[in-house]
């Protein structure tokens, strides 16, 4: 069985139903914006410590993080319909309303909530050979080219493998780097089933190694 399957799934049908999972999973999304994945444990016990004054909200997440605490209800029915209606496009549309989600993210938001959706982030980008703002929006980009934009991202991982293949693949590939990095890291998170246990923080697990 894979790591998607084993965590992923796990996570995404408790959030569909416990609200503060669905508030766990997006302060780890806002918390994983441009910050390194495994140290995802000590920044969401802070957060989990400490609420909107962690400091580890930091400009625009905080925000996000506001936004979340206030609309989850809303954003978990959005969740429920979406995994019902298979309408990935239109959940991502609602997750983009929160402050500091770009498609990127909010893509990694439905992953985790409906086990459908991808994120291409900076090391998936390269992996593609993309640029790393090649979805990043313009301000002021209007509602009809929002919803371009959303299917062709959603078109470009598809084309390459499904939320499973992303899942997996990436978690491969966190940990190689960390394989191939000497610091204190390393013996921890040698193996991608590792670095996958580290998303079951959306849990309230401190995942073991």
């Amino acid at each position: 069985m894979s790591y998607f399957h084993i965590d992923c799934i796990d996570i995404a049908n408790a959030a569909r139903v416990d609200i503060d999972v669905f508030k766990n999973v997006g302060s780890l999304v806002l918390a994983s914006i441009r910050q390194p994945f495994i140290v995802m444990p000590l920044q969401m016990a802070d957060i989990w410590a400490n609420g909107r004054e962690s400091r580890f909200l930091f400009g625009h997440k905080r925000a996000g993080y506001d936004f979340i605490q206030q609309h989850a209800k809303r954003l978990q029915q959005a969740a429920v319909r979406a995994y019902e209606c298979d309408d990935l496009d239109s959940y991502i549309l609602t997750l983009l309303e929160c402050p500091n989600l770009g498609i990127v993210k909010a893509s990694f938001f439905a992953q985790m909530t409906i086990a459908t959706g991808a994120c291409l982030d900076m090391h998936n980008l390269q992996r593609l050979g993309l640029s790393d703002t090649a979805f990043r929006f313009p301000k002021g980009l209007k509602l009809d080219s929002v919803h371009k934009r959303i299917r062709t991202y959603n078109t470009v991982w598809r084309n390459e493998g499904d939320s499973a293949y992303w899942w997996n693949s990436w978690c491969d590939h966190v940990a190689g780097q960390q394989l191939a990095k000497r610091d204190q890291w390393k013996a921890d998170f040698n193996n991608g089933a590792a670095v996958s246990r580290l998303h079951r923080l959306a849990l309230g697990e401190t995942p073991s190694v």
